[in-house]
């Protein structure tokens, strides 16, 4: 059954049931499928025609340009109804890229089984297209959402683009699943506060840097909040025992995956206490290995062009109870004048200082030692940055300090819900 055909089949048997609850407007099944059969392509989005195509190939991808996410989710099933490739642009790509990606598609075409494209988020460069299969996603559904609790009775809240592989996969998985999306377009958390307790939601999607402004701003509990879905940027002991205060049913689950191999590892709160650094073990069907500190993914549930086993080059080793541990990626160091040191590991040292809210590390050219770093920190109030310079000097070796260390009332994040590090860095660099 294709995800086109799960809908109508809701659609049919639970007309009524809501699937989307965006601000104050909600959606139900039956609504969302004729949106989708009714929406006029051609008038929505830039068409790339793809000049060579095999035999029984789609021959036309759907750049979504729109930045609403109702729009977003809509164009792209529609397109997919209609045997297009969609493809959900990021908000901050400018008409410019996009008509530039538009040409690398029409020049290169996309490989062969290609049901839609998603991009790279771009943290590290230019966001790339990927090409997926329907199915890649579709067979795994039912695998992910068993772990991450999703059922037809699930209420989840997330924020972000459809853009977003995280989203745009748990969008469609709870879908899938028969439950409810609840979202909105602002980036205050006390909205989103609003939003779960008025809809009584009972999961929460988010990365850290999100649930981090979740706990800043909520001062109140969250009872109905049965689990929380994380992915794996850098967590800290403190905001663990934050979550369980604010929602105090919940279960947390970090998850660790890559937008060319889908989910890969997870854990529960409780797993990654008792070894933290973890981002856990394997999903059912995965299969992983550390080859000289490389991770390496075994997996059929991956993008189009790439081998059943491959590396995203992220860095890691696997303990004795087969739980993995993350390092960061290839390159994710700062060579300090012959002294390497690891931003994740780094990162993770100075969120465990008292009164450390959020950081993020740049690395920066330094005449004398080639490289180093500065540390970005959001403090808790009345904390001042000589008080966390004076811990560092009294915990860690001279050569790890940081050049400088600059208190922000808020780290830039990108529409991915990262720390938008290419902003830090032009802060930096304007001096």
């Amino acid at each position: 059954m294709t995800i086109i055909e799960r809908l109508r089949q809701y659609k049919e048997l639970e007309p009524h049931k809501i699937a989307l609850i965006i601000d104050d407007t909600k959606y139900t099944y039956s609504e969302l499928y004729d949106a989708i059969l009714s929406i006029d392509i051609d008038d929505t989005s830039h068409i790339v025609n793809l000049t060579e195509v095999k035999e029984s190939a789609k021959n036309k991808v759907l750049l979504i340009q729109s930045q609403y996410f109702l729009e977003q989710l809509v164009q792209w099933l529609g397109a997919l109804y209609r045997c297009y490739i969609p493809m959900v642009c990021h908000n901050e790509m400018d008409t410019e890229y996009i008509d530039e990606l538009a040409h690398i598609i029409a020049d290169e075409g996309v490989l062969p089984l290609t049901d839609f494209g998603v991009l790279t988020s771009g943290t590290t460069g230019r966001p790339k297209p990927l090409w997926r299969k329907e199915e890649s996603w579709r067979e795994f559904f039912d695998i992910q959402n068993n772990i991450f609790h999703i059922n037809e009775d699930t209420k989840i809240f997330l924020q972000g683009s459809f853009s977003f592989t995280g989203v745009s996969n748990m969008v469609v998985a709870v879908l899938w699943a028969g439950g409810t999306i609840v979202t909105t377009s602002s980036l205050r958390p006390t909205r989103w506060i609003e939003l779960l307790e008025r809809y009584e939601v009972d999961h929460i999607y988010a990365l850290p840097t999100k649930l981090r402004l979740l706990i800043r701003h909520c001062k109140c509990k969250l009872s109905t909040i049965n689990y929380i879905i994380a992915g794996s940027q850098v967590l800290d002991r403190h905001l663990m025992e934050q979550l369980q205060q604010l929602c105090p049913n919940m279960e947390f689950i970090l998850y660790y995956g890559a937008s060319e191999l889908n989910y890969i590892t997870y854990c529960t709160g409780k797993e990654w206490l008792d070894r933290e650094g973890t981002v856990g073990r394997p999903f059912p069907t995965v299969r992983i290995k550390a080859d000289d500190g490389v991770i390496y993914v075994t997996t059929k549930y991956h993008i189009e062009g790439i081998s059943d086993t491959y590396t995203v080059n992220d860095c890691g080793y696997i303990d004795t109870e087969g739980y993995l541990m993350f390092t960061g990626r290839q390159g994710d160091v700062v060579n300090k004048g012959g002294y390497k040191i690891s931003i994740p590991s780094m990162e993770t040292y100075l969120q465990s200082i008292d009164g450390v809210s959020e950081v993020a590390i740049i690395d920066i050219i330094d005449d004398v030692k080639g490289e180093d770093f500065v540390a970005y920190m959001v403090l808790e109030d009345n904390v001042l940055v000589a008080d966390v310079m004076e811990t560092i000097r009294h915990h860690r070796p001279s050569i790890e300090w940081p050049k400088s260390i600059y208190s922000i009332p808020m780290l830039p994040l990108t529409e991915c819900s990262k720390v938008d590090k290419r902003k830090l860095k032009e802060w930096y660099n304007k001096g």
